[in-house]
Order: C-alpha cells, then structure tokens, then sequence
C-alpha cells in the first residue's frame, strides 16, 4: 500500500513538473523533488523484499527441527495448563478413593469367610498403617497440580517437563504405580491366597464390576500421567523406541547419587537415608516370602504385596526432596512443599498405627505372628519412617 501511494505521488509531480519544464530552474526544482522520493522508494522495496526473505528463513527453520531422519514440524502449541490442574486434581482422588476402598475391603472380618478380627482395635490401627501411603498419592499429584497452577510463560510441552526437575520424574512414578496397582488388582485373588486352604481361600475377591472400577481409577491416574511425561520430553527423545534406554540411564544415574552431596547437611542425609530405606524394602515386600515381606505393611498376605507399590513412590519423592535440598529449591518451591508435606503425613499416619497397635490393641503380640517374629526389622522399619518428620530446617 506505502509503495503504491509514493508511486501515484512521483507520477503527479512528475506531470506537474513536466507541464512546467519551460525554464531552467522548473527543471532544477524537478530534480530535487523526485530524486530523494525514488531513492526512498528503492530502500523501501529493499527492505520489504528482505523482510519477506528473512519470514521465509524463518519457517524453514523451524519445519527443519530433523527426527528419524525426516523433516517436522516443531510443536510450539502452549500446554494446556488449567486442564492438567484439574486433571491432576480428579487423577489424586480417585487414586486415593481406590487404594481407601482397597484397604477397607482387605482389612475386615471374613475375609476370607470365617475369618475374624481378634479385637476392634485390630483393623482400625492396620487400616490406618496402610493409609499412610494416602499421604504420599496426595502429595505426588498436588505437587504436579500446583506446578501446572503457578504463573508461568511455557510454550511448549518440553518447556513444562522443564519447569522442575520433578515433573518428569514423579509423572514416571505415578504412572508405574497406576500400571502396578492395576495389576495388583487384576490378579488379587492369586496374589492373596492362603495357602493350605482347601477349596482354596483368598484375603481379597472382587466382584466384576468392584474390579473393573478400581482397574478404571488406576489406569486413568497411571495413563494421565505417562501421556504427560511423554509428552514433556525433549524432541530427540520423543520415539518410544528410545524410553528404554532413557529411564534406564535415569534410574542408573539416581542409584549411584543416594548419596548426600554434603554430609553436613543433616537434611540431605534425611532424604538420602529415607531413600535408601524405602528402595530397601520396596524390595523385601516386593521379592521376599513371609514374614520379611509384611515388615513395612504389617498386614500379612492382605496388602503386604499392595503396600511396596507406594513405598517405591515414597522413595521416587524422598529422591527429589534431596535434590531440591542440593540445589537449594526445597524450602522455596511450592510443589516440593507439597512432597514433604506428604511425606510427613506418611511417617506421621505410619508411625501413629504403629504405636496404637503396640499401646491399644490388646491382641498384641498374640496375633502379630508375622511380625514378633523378625522384631528387628520391625524397628528398623520404624526409625527410617521416623526421620520423615523431622524438620526440613537446618
């Protein structure tokens, strides 16, 4: 439009000029009217012409973003965040309704049919042990909530994943325990079978449609949480093919950084103990037999193969509350306030059932077979809970 309006005005005042060429100085004036407009006319059509080369650059650029060996283009569509808050939020409760509704249904009377709790203290102090892990499920998706929450400016889903270095790492989590949990429940009745029993008796039976509501819970939370997390991470890591080998370089690199940056820093070493810790007997429920496999849970066969599921989540977040403490961010940042907030709900709901069943029930010890018989564990298991509440304060 510029162009065509400084062509009409050289056009009239060339006619002006030319009807008026009958003199010397005419055609001086001509010359010093004309000359500078088609100079600036020239510049113009330069700079234009360069600008639309320059727009053009650009655009190839970002469609040269190369992945398999193939040209695509980059994706900068902005996540949508207030969508993920809600979803994390809907994600966290029905994970912890679920594993609420487990407990419940494990840690009853006749269960199997027949079987009777000794006392009513029993079964409140059990539930109140496993609910422990309700804690962590809380605190996992509120610290993802919250990140998704805060004021920020992120174009992309990489630039999310790199808001934290927690995001990727506890969407990881979640979407193991989801897959894990979901199996438990699939496969109940064999995980849960008493030996010996004939016809054969099982702690945990789930209707069809019991089932098919707590596998709807878990695998939701579990899928939510792996679409992000593939989502997030960088373009050269975006081809499944290569997630293999990516989470095991991560899980390689955090087992050899349990170890305290500093060990004067008392709260690195919290964190590194309870990491340590709780990878331990993760592991004890997850692999050994009875009774070091009802250490941490203190449920027998009920939910002693449930309970490992979160105590591996526990031990993901204590991973990440250290190196939050290493870079400073642990009592700045508000989705590693919601990590140690449940993890102090953990230790405080673990630690509670513990001395309730020991204080309260009066069918201690008789009916804690499992656990009077490696009485050692058993304390150790406490202590590594117990430093879960102390301060985050140095």
């Amino acid at each position: 439009m510029m162009r065509v309006l400084l062509l009409t005005l050289v056009s009239l005042i060339s006619a002006t000029t030319c009807n008026a060429s009958v003199s010397v100085h005419a055609s001086s004036l001509h010359q010093s009217l004309v000359a500078p407009i088609a100079i600036g006319i020239k510049r113009a059509t330069r700079l234009e012409r360069n600008n639309a080369s320059a727009a053009s650059n650009d655009f190839a650029v970002r469609r040269q973003r190369v992945r398999g060996g193939s040209a695509a283009v980059s994706d900068k569509k902005p996540p949508p965040i207030k969508l993920l808050r809600w979803a994390y939020t809907a994600a966290g409760v029905a994970t912890t309704s679920a594993w609420g509704t487990m407990v419940y249904t494990a840690i009853r009377d006749n269960q199997p049919p027949g079987a009777m709790m000794p006392s009513w203290q029993h079964p409140v102090f059990a539930r109140i042990g496993v609910m422990s892990a309700a804690a962590l499920i809380v605190g996992s998706f509120a610290s993802l909530a919250t990140t998704c929450s805060e004021p920020n400016d992120v174009q992309s889903w990489e630039e999310l994943g790199d808001t934290s270095p927690s995001f990727r790492r506890q969407n990881l989590a979640l979407a193991t325990t989801g897959v894990a949990s979901s199996l438990w429940v699939r496969f109940a009745e064999q995980v849960t079978k008493i030996p010996g029993t004939s016809p054969v008796a099982h702690h945990i039976s789930y209707n069809n449609v019991m089932q098919a509501r707590l596998i709807g819970a878990y695998g939701t939370a579990g899928i939510l949480s792996a679409l992000v997390w593939a989502r997030t991470l960088p373009e050269e890591h975006r081809n499944p093919l290569t997630w293999p080998k990516r989470i095991g370089d991560g899980v390689s690199k955090a087992l050899v950084s349990l170890a305290p940056d500093s060990v004067d820093d008392p709260v690195q070493v919290k964190y590194s103990l309870i990491t340590a810790s709780m990878l331990i007997f993760t592991g004890m429920q997850t692999v050994c037999n009875m009774p070091y496999s009802v250490i941490s849970s203190w449920t027998s066969r009920r939910l002693s193969r449930a309970f490992p599921i979160y105590t591996f989540l526990g031990a993901v977040t204590a991973f990440d509350l250290k190196e939050a403490t290493e870079n400073g961010r642990l009592l700045i940042d508000k989705n590693y306030r919601c990590l140690s907030n449940g993890m102090k709900g953990f230790g405080s709901l673990y630690l509670g059932a513990r001395a309730g069943a020991i204080f309260f029930d009066p069918s201690f010890p008789e009916h804690f077979g499992m656990v009077t018989q490696v009485p050692g564990l058993a304390v150790a298991a406490m202590m590594m809970v117990g430093l879960t509440l102390r301060s985050d304060e140095k």
